[in-house]
Order: C-alpha cells, then structure tokens, then sequence
C-alpha cells in the first residue's frame, strides 16, 4: 500500500499467504478468525461495470461542501445535483460516502493519505452536528447544520438514516484505523438505540420530532410518530447495529429483530418475504454492508437467497408488463424508488409482490426505471444486472458525468425513441451502485465491514450461525 500504516496489514497478508490480488484487501485474512468471515469469490469488473463504479466514486468525491468554515465541511452535498438548488444533506448519504472514499483508495484512483484525511473530516463535522441520543436529523441544511429547508420543523430524526452513516463510519474505520477508527466507534458508542424502541411493542419507532411537533403530525411526548418499523425491508441493518452496540446499556438484543413481521408472497413461481412496497433498493440496503451468503438466522431464514428471489420476481415482472407498459423488458427491470416524471420523485415504483400481494394498484405504473435497481441486484443474478447495465448505456442521453443518470422513461414524457430522463444523481441510489458492484469483485465493503467487532457480536446476539 502507500502508507506505513499498512504495514502491520500487509504482513498479515503475507504470512495467510493471500498476496497477489487480495493483498489489495487489508480487511480479509483477518475476516478469516471471525465467527462471520466474508468468502472470497474475486471477479473482474468488465470495463463498463468500472467506468460506472468510478462515476459514483466521482460523484461522491467531488459534490462536497468545500468551506471549512462552515458546519458541514466535508460532508457529501451531492443529492439532486443539476436538478434544484437548496437540497440539504442526507445523514444516510454520508455512510455510503464513507464506503465510496475506500474504494477510491483501494482502486488507486485517490491516494491513501486524501482518502484518510476526507473521511477524518467527514466524521468530525458529523460529530459536531446536532443529535437526540446518537441520532441525527433526515436532512442536515449544508449552510447552518441546523435542519434542511431552512430549519423546518417537518424533518425528523431518522434512526435508520444515522444506522445507515454509522456502517459506512465502521467500514471506514475498519480501513483506515487510527483515528478514522476512534471516530467512527465515538459515535456508534454514543448510540443509545433503546430510545428509539416502543418498549410495548418492541419495534423500533419509524422516525421522531423531539424539538417540534409538525403541523398535523400526532406525535407523544417524546416526539415520535405512531408507526414503526414493523414488517420486513430495508431495515435489517439497524437490527444489527442495535444488537451489536458497543455500550451494553444501549443494546437491545434480538427481540426487535425477531418481531419483525415476515409476510411472504410470490411472483411467478418466486415465492420470498417480500416489503409490501415492492421497492427494489428495500431487498439491497442492507446487502451493501452484509455478506447473508452463508448465514442464516434462528428459524433459517437466509436473506442473501431471499434478494436473489426478489431479483428474479422484479425481472420477471418487468417482461410480463413489456406489452403494457413501454419501455420495460428482460434489460429494464428492478423498478425502485426514483425521480420521476408524474411527481418529481416517488417511492411508488417497484414490482410484485407489493401491498397485501399482486395487486398493482400499489405501484405507480408510468414506466420509469431507475438504473441502480437492476445494478443493485448485481450480486444476486449477476448475469441479468450485468446485460441490463450494458443496455442503459446504449440509451440516448441517460449517460452523464458521473455515469448513469437516477431514472428514464420511455412511456411518460419521451420523445420518439429518446426516453424522458432525470438527467440528475441522488447519492443514495449511486451509492448502492457503487458498493454492490465493489462487493460483486472484491467483496471489500462486506469484508470491512463483517471486521468490526461490534457486527460480528450484533450477527452473534441476533442468533446467526453459518452455513456451507
């Protein structure tokens, strides 16, 4: 590597014999003493899988807030790039950020110390920013720190937001050690997860208001809205962290993770415990982080298999509604939350199952394909993402600076064979990209991630075991 920092890591490597291509990956011969090792399974990124992971890294690494002087120094400010001015941070954004600064080092294309010294910036403005118990607010505004949209009373403090920073935080640290490392564990320690639990109900509640109440929004003393996260989707990363807290006080066990509701459906022969939103990125977040390859939970559910049936159900679905809705098909598939051209934006867009099961009447059908849904599924059928990230570079005008644009259409708002497109990037759905495809080759996120000792006890108290 480029550092003396390295050393120690490298001579790891070479005494597991792993020199060569994993000495790229300092993370690994540790991994291999853990409880939940991550397996190597190494593969080359065709040219334009790397041309796309390098147009994520770029966004990342280049839509930052540059005044030191302000609050927010350092932090991704990258959401909604060429589409509005004035759009706050996003807490989660920074997590995949975090993971997107490693990758830039691992593959070379920013030097070691640059990465270090971004991510130690990061993580300090992060730790100055207003927070309830360890979490911190949805949307950050770049100029105050204070809320997005000039200090709104309409924008909540999001547990699985925060969560979301903090795997990105650990993986980093994992990376970098020193003080990227004490960062990194300074705010996952002062995470006090209990406070987010309904301790009735034992499901973490969905979001809070602890300073104002929202105009029209019932909320209890403590500021939270009555709804939880309560049935299966993106979420499982938090039960995790929850378990796994460094401070035992702010632990919650596995009782959380066991209430969750599991409601299975099928499409088409697919049958896997589906979010009722049909959203594709629901069935990748936590897989950014999570190797569930070889691991299943206490009644044997194993959720890297349970993705990989929602992955083949959404394609499935797309082919099927080809001759009803333009513009879908066997390359234009994995519909997810996305810009859109019928509402700005909209979480609508997803496949069957959905709602209480194959009622379509959940999802908004207008023909908009985000491109990360079909890549975020890479590692699941890598096959279908791959042939179906090739066709959306063939798309007129979907191809921008930091690669592929957040969504098209070719059935609202086209223009003969010209698809409409939101010719804009939003750092969480690029952030998907670039942690999916980075884990399809090295497995690097997973490996850093699985290395933090808080995870492997989290995976641990939520009863994980291995399987061959």
């Amino acid at each position: 590597m480029r550092s003396v920092l390295m050393a120690p890591l490298l001579s790891l490597l070479l005494l597991a014999g792993c020199v060569g291509s994993a000495a790229r990956h300092p993370g690994r011969a540790a991994s291999r003493s853990l409880a939940y090792p991550v397996a190597a399974t190494p593969r080359e990124l065709r040219p334009i899988m790397e041309r796309e992971l390098r147009g994520c890294f770029k966004f990342f690494w280049n839509e930052v807030v540059t005044d030191p002087a302000l609050p927010t120094y350092g932090l991704a400010d990258g959401d909604y790039v060429g589409l509005l001015k004035g759009i706050p941070i996003s807490i989660e954004g920074q997590g995949f950020y975090l993971a997107a600064i490693v990758i830039g080092v691992e593959r070379g294309w920013i030097p070691l110390d640059e990465g270090r010294e971004r991510a130690v910036t990061v993580l300090k403005s992060i730790e100055g920013l207003k927070h309830f118990h360890g979490f911190h607010y949805h949307f950050i505004d770049p100029k105050t720190g204070l809320r997005g949209w000039n200090d709104s009373k309409n924008v909540e403090v999001t547990n699985m937001g925060s969560a979301t920073m903090i795997a990105g935080a650990l993986a980093a640290g994992e990376y970098f050690g020193g003080e990227v490392k004490a960062l990194a564990e300074e705010l996952y320690a002062r995470m006090d997860w209990p406070w987010f639990l309904d301790p009735e109900r034992k499901h973490f509640y969905l979001a809070c208001y602890p300073e104002d109440a929202p105009q029209g929004k019932q909320v209890d003393e403590k500021g939270f809205l009555p709804f939880h996260w309560a049935a299966y989707s993106e979420h499982i990363l938090m039960y995790i962290l929850a378990a796994g807290a460094p401070n035992p006080k702010f632990a919650t066990g596995a009782e959380p993770y066991y209430k969750m509701r599991t409601n299975k459906g099928k499409y088409k022969g697919e049958e896997f415990i589906y979010c009722t939103t049909g959203s594709a990125f629901t069935y990748q977040w936590t897989h950014c982080f999570v190797d569930f390859r070889h691991i299943v939970d206490r009644q044997g559910r194993n959720w890297f298999e349970n993705s990989r049936h929602a992955a083949i159900a959404a394609r499935q679905f797309a082919i099927d509604m080809a001759d009803r809705v333009k513009g879908l098909g066997p390359n234009s598939w994995g519909m997810t939350a996305s810009m859109s051209p019928t509402t700005v934006y909209s979480g609508r867009y997803g496949s069957l199952p959905a709602g209480s099961g194959n009622d379509t009447s959940r999802l908004l059908m207008d023909g908009t394909v985000a491109p990360y849904g079909s890549t975020g599924f890479i590692v699941f059928t890598p096959k279908e993402s791959i042939e179906a990230l090739e066709h959306m570079y063939t798309i007129p005008g979907l191809v921008g600076k930091y690669g592929l644009y957040d969504a098209y259409s070719f059935h609202t708002k086209a223009k003969d064979d010209r698809p409409w497109v939101a010719s804009t990037y939003l750092g969480i759905d690029k952030g998907i990209v670039a942690l999916m495809l980075e884990n399809y080759s090295t497995q690097l996120i997973w490996t850093l991630f699985h290395g933090n000792r808080h995870v492997q006890a989290g995976l641990k108290a939520l009863g994980f075991t291995r399987i061959e």
